[in-house]
């Protein structure tokens, strides 16, 4: 596990980080708070890795990530990831910083082994992909988004709102918001959100 931390440090990252660009688009649904009891498996999609939660429940993050990927792949696409915004943390504090990665560890720890495995496995598969404007292919991209909710089925939801809060403390999405969703198309950002947002049920019935 002490050679995974790495990577551990990263998935996880990637699971605050994609909340975050997603909620920097659009607010949550009516009646749905991000900082109050929704679990962070509201910042994830998932597919491919099996083991990590219940079999019965496998099959439903596998077919939800199957739809998320599809209906936000479009969004993805309009993004300039060339741009240094999503390679930095512009005036984040740095305790703050520490504070995210130190309740990332401690996230990753719990995680099932076999599902951080393929979950890294589908991260550096994909690297391989990447193309000139920083997109993978629709493929690569629902294996991870298969691979990140597995493995946040298989912690604590304490934990993961942990991550969440952490998380939510070095980025404040009312900051950028507007600006960020003025350089996608309005309704695919939405339609990204929307799907999002449906997903989060199914992780979260698998969580333990």
């Amino acid at each position: 596990m002490a050679k995974l931390l790495p990577c551990v440090v990263a998935m996880v990252a990637v699971l605050a980080l994609c909340n975050l660009r997603l909620a920097t688009f659009v607010p949550p649904p009516a009646g749905q708070s991000l900082r109050h009891g929704v679990h962070m498996s509201t910042a994830v999609g998932a597919a491919a890795v099996l083991g990590a939660a219940p079999a019965a429940f496998a099959d439903k993050i596998d077919d939800a990530a199957t739809k998320l990927s599809e209906a936000s792949y479009p969004f993805l696409k309009e993004i300039d990831w060339t741009s240094p915004v999503y390679g930095s943390l512009p005036n984040a504090n740095p305790v703050k910083v520490l504070a995210v990665i130190n309740k990332a560890l401690v996230m990753g720890a719990s995680m099932d082994s076999a599902a951080l495995k393929k979950g890294v496995l589908a991260h550096a598969s994909a690297i391989g992909h990447v193309d000139s404007k920083g997109m993978i292919p629709l493929p690569d991209y629902t294996a991870i988004n298969a691979a990140i909710g597995h493995m946040v089925a298989s912690v604590p939801k304490n934990q993961v709102i942990d991550v969440f809060n952490a998380a939510g403390d070095v980025v404040r999405k009312e900051e950028v918001g507007a600006y960020m969703k003025s350089l996608v198309n309005s309704g695919d950002a939405e339609a990204a959100y929307k799907a999002f947002w449906e997903f989060k049920d199914v992780v979260a019935a698998a969580q333990r």
